[in-house]
């Protein structure tokens, strides 16, 4: 038997997964904060609407994960608002989408 067989056929190499995205698999672990109301809202946004956004979003979503979290949870509950257009209008794009419902569908 194949060392990467098992009785239930070829073991899948997550390493090898064509539909893994790398840049989508950092910006979803990046999305898991010290925060926990961020945590709820974050991760979601990433996993259902990553693929959906464009380069230059997926760029401001970079910068977004990379500030701190109590800034981000002031510009979501619009406390204060970013200088940067871009990371702005990805707040507006989560809080969109958190505000739809639940589960964000």
């Amino acid at each position: 038997m194949d060392p990467h067989e098992t009785s239930k056929g070829p073991e899948r190499d997550p390493e090898r997964d064509p539909a893994r995205d790398p840049e989508r698999d950092r910006c979803y672990w990046r999305s898991r904060r010290g925060l926990l109301e961020l945590d709820l809202l974050l991760p979601p946004f990433v996993k259902s609407r990553f693929e959906s956004l464009s380069r230059s979003r997926r760029a401001a979503l970079e910068r977004l994960l990379a500030c701190e979290d109590q800034d981000i949870w002031d510009w979501y509950q619009r406390r204060s608002v970013p200088d940067d257009a871009a990371l702005a209008e990805i707040v507006e794009l989560v809080r969109a989408f958190n505000d739809r419902s639940p589960n964000g569908d």
